[in-house]
Order: structure tokens, then sequence, then C-alpha cells
């Protein structure tokens, strides 16, 4: 294939499940046969990412996308992203460039084009360096979601005393009243309210149709010493947790070209391997959970409301114009466009004004986001990990890394492990950004933690690392990181695995690394059953139901009965528990989903302490809720109606494979009647939240529990000459028709893996030579 663009030949070698293992001669021509790469088996995909960064959704799904345009030109993810260029090195600059030349050398080529293009009446535009960087910014966005939790407390608090607030998301901001100090009174803190409720309603939404954001958006990762693992080199294991979706956000590949030899897996839209090895070093990452987010409600100027109140004194609203261009419904022959949109855009010092779009003019409220900071230097430190070749290396790059904040792991082939945290987490001049607030001078930001002085250790005493979303500091650092880590049940069943094996004097297998990482073990379910299962059952039904779940581990397998029992047992406790305390809030408008959400939340230690506590704060108040026994009984009957109107009467045909179903979906198609059955792909499926094999779904009254969260791929990776396992949870390509669209969601499903080390050339199945037109 003649193309322009490339210094000399370059080779592009596919093995049996279409991974393709790219050789150059520099690393600019690598950086060029990836952008051929991924608009060979992805330009759908590229296409819809760079609508979602630029805001431009409703130019080609209609009308029901105009709210989440709104939204992201609010954010002004684009814009921040042309800000980053300029900071850049020469070098990581060029590799974009080179990533941009090779897209357009494949739409140059007349290669034919995917069928959403056809379907949609759609053309795939140019690619430009800075759709590259601007993809880093949604994926920052898909893992901040602290502003959904800051928003879910200021709506709680207005129900919920103090203790109450504490026992359902821990630890309180000191001196925190329960509700956002609110110089305005109660009919501003009504306009405020509703400005949130909207807010939350949104992001739901983006987290349902294009699968950004969620609870708990993270990780596992972890990492032995070689001391400890076979053949003496360390082992390291990631498994990023994110929204599932046809073709999966990532791209196996291996790099191979002047200094660069890397291989791993690459986040469609960017030239480089993520998370993966090169020659000398092993890295993996998880999200922090850090507090990076935070809501300002301004203060306006009552005669001059283009105005607001600064820590300076008062200061104008920056404002700018958006405009929206909406196309015809799908399908556009039976539907008419819409006129474009135009919309009005203000910032604060704070940053955008996120409350404008629903309509609150006079309670604006401001967004401050790390991501949304010029001059980020995120793509400069995940380029340069390909090209570290030690601790002092590795460090060096991860400083310069902005947003999103990571937990990466790291090993080496001199038997070393270690881990950092790298980003910016804010200083705040007082309290943690845990609420919104309305007095900005005195909650302002100050700075960001010092690179320096963010959480990292290299070769802990014990011989391994484990990273779980959970929390990464103890009460003597110095600095906030977040109030919303995720429970630590995968952290503590990971550790209970590694502290197993070590036990038994063998060394840790990558064999044993697969087995951890499809387990299913529930250790929130095992800490809370000696109080389920101590209920005193009323009626025969109830006996029965109780005898599956005193003869259950804890495991969330396909064939569980017990684990159907549990899930939805617990599903309806927390709403008969703590759903009669917002009951007064449920109807007031816009607030359902996001208390809904607030209960959904609710942690097994969360009902277990509930349900214990001498203070009765949940049930036994005399006239204010029932006993716990009647709500345990209550909730056990509600779910044990709801299985039986799923799954029928015999509780044997109650399997959790049955009721537990993993949808990959596609965006648009999986959402338009018969195209649905081409594009997406379902699988029964184990394990839950808590489980190491996560598993976030939603109930969904026809169809049971819909997986749509967890586990995008697996890698298990030694660094230097060591094995390179991994697994896609779908295929390589994004075409339907190709038997790679879907070739590894079985092997996926089953915690088979593929090797992506050493050479393709024994196992090639289409070799394809990129040469430089003269």
């Amino acid at each position: 294939m003649w193309t322009k663009g490339l210094a000399a030949p370059v080779t592009m070698t596919r093995d049996a499940h279409g991974v393709v293992h790219i050789k150059a001669g520099s690393e600019r021509d690598v950086y060029f046969a990836m952008g051929y790469a991924h608009a060979q088996d992805r330009l759908w995909q590229l296409e819809f990412q760079r609508h979602i960064a630029q805001g431009r959704l409703s130019e080609l799904f209609g009308r029901k996308a105009v709210r989440q345009d709104i939204w992201l030109r609010t954010l002004g993810l684009y814009r921040a992203a042309e800000t980053a260029w300029p900071a850049l090195s020469e070098e990581a600059r060029a590799s974009l460039t080179a990533y941009a030349d090779g897209i357009n050398a494949l739409l140059d080529s007349g290669a034919p084009l995917p069928p959403e293009f056809a379907l949609l009446g759609a053309r795939p535009e140019r690619w430009r360096p800075i759709d590259s960087l601007a993809w880093i910014k949604v994926f920052a966005l898909n893992l901040g979601g602290n502003l959904n939790q800051e928003i879910e407390r200021y709506l709680a608090g207005q129900a919920l005393d103090a203790s109450q607030m504490q026992a359902l998301f821990g630890p309180y901001p000191e001196g925190a009243p329960t509700t956002v100090p609110d110089p305005f009174g109660a009919e501003g803190k009504a306009r405020t309210s509703k400005a949130l409720a909207g807010l939350l309603d949104l992001r739901q939404r983006m987290e349902q149709d294009i699968q950004i954001g969620g609870r708990f958006v993270g990780s596992n990762a972890w990492v032995t010493a070689g001391r400890l693992s076979e053949g003496g080199k360390p082992i390291l294991a990631n498994d990023p947790h994110l929204g599932l979706q046809m073709p999966s956000l990532w791209y196996a590949v291996s790099q191979q070209g002047g200094r660069l030899q890397a291989s791993g897996m690459s986040l469609v839209g960017l030239p480089i391997v993520l998370f993966g090895k090169n020659q000398r070093i092993t890295w993996g990452g998880t999200n922090m959970m850090a507090d990076v987010q935070d809501l300002f409600v301004e203060q306006v100027d009552v005669g001059d409301p283009g105005r607001y109140r600064s820590a300076g004194g008062w200061k104008r609203f920056a404002a700018r114009e958006e405009i929206v261009k909406v196309k015809a419904d799908f399908p556009v022959s039976l539907h008419e466009a819409l006129a474009p949109l135009k919309i009005q855009v203000r910032e604060s010092e704070h940053g955008p004004i996120v409350s404008d779009m629903l309509n609150v003019f006079d309670q604006p409220v401001a967004l401050r986001w790390t991501a949304l900071d010029a001059g980020d230097t995120t793509y400069e430190s995940f380029f340069r990990l390909s090209y570290a070749s030690d601790w002092t290396s590795f460090k060096a790059a991860l400083a310069l890394h902005v947003a999103p904040t990571l937990n990466i792991l790291y090993a080496d082939q001199s038997g070393n492990i270690g881990y950092v945290g790298a980003g910016h987490v804010p200083v705040r001049a007082t309290g943690n950004g845990s609420l919104p607030v309305a007095d900005a001078g005195a909650h302002g930001w100050t700075g960001f933690i010092p690179a320096a002085a963010m959480p990292q250790s290299f070769n802990p005493e014990r011989g391994y690392i484990v990273s779980a979303n959970n929390k990464v500091v103890g009460p003597d650092y110095p600095y906030f990181i977040s109030n919303d880590w995720a429970p630590p049940a995968r952290a503590e069943r990971i550790e209970q695995m590694l502290d197993q094996e070590i036990a038994t004097g063998r060394p840790i297998s990558l064999a044993y690394m697969e087995k951890m990482q499809s387990d299913q073990q529930n250790r929130e379910a095992q800490q809370l059953l000696p109080i389920l299962t101590a209920y005193q059952p009323r009626t025969q039904r109830q006996r029965d139901a109780l005898r599956y779940l005193a003869a259950w581990d804890g495991s969330m397998g396909l064939d569980s009965q017990a684990a159907s029992i549990y899930m939805s047992w617990t599903r309806h406790l927390r709403r008969e528990l703590f759903g009669a305390h917002l009951a007064g809030y449920w109807n007031q408008e816009g607030r359902e989903s996001y208390l809904s959400a607030v209960v959904a939340n609710a942690s097994a230690e969360t009902l277990r302490t509930a349900l214990t506590d001498g203070r009765r704060q949940w049930c036994g108040q005399a006239g204010a809720a029932p006993s716990c026994a009647a709500a345990l009984s209550a909730s056990l009957d509600t779910a044990l109606d709801e299985l039986t109107r799923l799954k029928g009467s015999d509780m044997d045909g109650w399997r959790w494979g049955a009721l537990h179903t993993t949808w990959f979906r596609h965006t648009p198609f999986s959402d338009v009647k018969l195209l649905d059955m081409v594009f997406t792909r379902k699988m029964a499926s184990g394990g839950a939240p808590a489980t190491v094999n996560a598993a976030n779904a939603n109930f969904e009254e026809s169809k049971g529990y819909v997986q749509g969260f967890g586990a995008a791929f697996r890698q298990i990776i030694q660094p230097g000459t060591g094995r390179h396992l991994y697994i896609n949870s779908t295929g390589q390509s994004g075409h339907p028709l190709s038997a790679h669209y879907d070739d590894m969601v079985e092997p996926f499903g089953q915690g088979r893996y593929f090797n992506l080390g050493g050479s393709a050339s024994a196992g090639a199945q289409a070799v394809l030579t990129l040469a430089p037109l003269r």
C-alpha cells in the first residue's frame, strides 16, 4: 500500500485475533501506522468519540442528544484540549501529528466506510491532533465521578441529620451543616436544588446512552515482587472498569520502531500504549477516586446580573455563543431536522456555569475541575511512559500528569515494584470539596498536592501492592484526597488471595493471577450474611430462601440461587430502610433519580450498621420507621415476589446467570429494533460490584439485572522478556460483519487469555506493508 506521510516501509502483521503488530524504522512511522490501524478497525468509533468531545452528537443522532451536547459545550472540553497543545514537547506533538496523518491516509485510500456512516447519512471528517487531546478530556470526564457524589450529598442533606449523613456517605466535612451555607435564603436554596438535580439526571443519561461515567468507575491492579513470583520476575495484573460497549474503548497492539518497543492496550483515539510494557518496565492503572471537581454557587449582583462576587470584588461573567446543529432523528427520511440552537455559555473565575443549561440563570453554579485547566500535560505523561526505563524515569513521566487522577503500578526487569499517585489534586483554603459552597473565597483552590508528595510506594516489605479504588493513604497523610473511595471489599479480597498463595510457599504464577482476575467471591455478602440469616422467617417461602443463603459461600457464580436472593433482598432492603427517611422528598421535582441513587449506592457495610446500630437511626424508631425485623421481612417478601415474577416459583431456577446479563451496547443502534440484533452482544455473567470480577448492573423490570459496567480488558504482564497475557472485552474490529467484532466476548467471559508477547509471524493471518509515496 503506497501511502503519503511515511519515511520508510512499515509492516503491520495481524495475528489470529486481529491484533496488529507494527514494525517500523522510526517512532514517527509507528504512530502513523497506529492511526492507520485504528482507522481500519474503529473508524466509526473515532468519529463518534470526536463528536462527544466537541459536543456535536446532535449532528449524528438528532434532538435526543441536544442536552448532552449543551452539557459538553458548557464544559468546553475541546477548548481546554486546544490549550494543551503548546504545553507538549516537540516529540509528543510529532506523535499526535503522525497519528492524525495515519488516520487521514486511510480516509484518502478510498477504503469502504463502516455501515454506521451509511445508516446515519454521515461522512468522516479529517482527524486533527487536537481530537486526540480532547479524547483524554473525555476519558477524564469518564473517571471523574465525584461531582455526582457532591450533588447527592447536597440533596440528601436536606432530608437527613448529620449522623445519618455520616452513615450513608462516610466522613462528613468537619464542622459542616447538613445543607450548603446559602446566603440567598430558602428560595435560593430551592433554585440551587433544582439546578443540581437536573445536572445529576443529565449525567445519569450520559452513563446510559454513551457510557460516560458511573459509580466507582475504577479498576483493579496489583503487582507482586519477583521474589514471590514464578521465574523470579514481578507480575502485574490490571483490569480497568468502565462502561461496556461495542466495540471496546481499548485496542491491543504491539509497537516496534526506533527507540520504541511497547505492547499493551491503547485507547482508541491515541497513538500510544496506555497500559502495558516496554523493554524494561511494565505499568497499569486504576482510578484514584480523587476529589478534583468542586461546585461553587456564585452570588449575582442584584443590580447587574452580568456580574458575580469574587474575592477581589464584583467581576463580569465571561460569555461565548455556541451553535448546536441538530440532525433529523433516525430514520432521517421520516423526520424533519430542527433549526440550529443558539446557546450562551457563561464562565466565572471558577469555571463554566453548569446551571445555565437548566435555565436557572438567577442562581448560577460553576464547576471547577482540574481537566479544564490550561496547559494540561497529561498526554506528555502517557507518551513518556513508553520510553521510561526505571523507577526514576517512570516517576518523572508521571510528574507531568494532570487529569484523570490515577494510581499507576510499576514493575521492572530488575525485580522492583512500585506505585505512584499521578495527577493534580487540589489543595483548598478550607474544607474538602464534599459539598457545593457559596463562599468561594473561603473554599477556593490554593494549589495542588506537589508531585513529590503524592502517595507512592517502592518495594514494600510484604512484596506486593494492591490498588482497587480503595483509600490510598493513612490518617497521617498531610493532604486531603477524597471522601469517595470505593468500598474496600475488592482490595481486601485481592490481598486475601495473595496472602493465601504466599503462605503455601509456592511462587505466584500467571495462572493464579488469571484465577484472581475472574474471582467472584463477594466479601461484602460474606460480612452481611450472618445478620440476614439470623432473621427469623415468617413463612415457608422465607424459610426456603434462607436455606439457600445459609449454605452459601458468597460466590456470585452463574449457577448460584443464593446470589440472586441476596442481590434482590438487599436491593429492596436499602429502599425499605433508607428510602423511608427520604419519603417526603421523593416526589419533589427532579430529585427522585438522585435520591434513588443515594439509596442504591449504600454499601453493604452501611446496611450492616443500620441493622445492628443500637441507636436505631434507620429502623425501630417509635413512629418513625418499621422495626428492623419488619424491614427485613417486607424487603424479603418483595424480593421473592420479584424473583417469582421473573423466573417462576421454583427457587432452583433462580440462578444468578439467568438473571444477570452483560450487555455490550452499540451507540446508537442498540436502541434501534432489528439493528440491535446486528450490533449488540450480550452474555450471562456472574460477579457483583464488590467482587474482583467487578460487575455493576442496573435492575430493569423486564430484563432483570443488566450489567453495563465492568472490566473492559484484562492484562497480566511480566517485565522484560517475561510473558504478556491479555484479553479484550470485545474484538479488535468495530465492524459488525468482521470475524473480530466479537471474537473475544466469549473467551473474556470464560476467563481465557491470549499471548501478546513474542513474534506475530508464527500466527500471522494477514500482513500489510505501508510504503512511502515518493
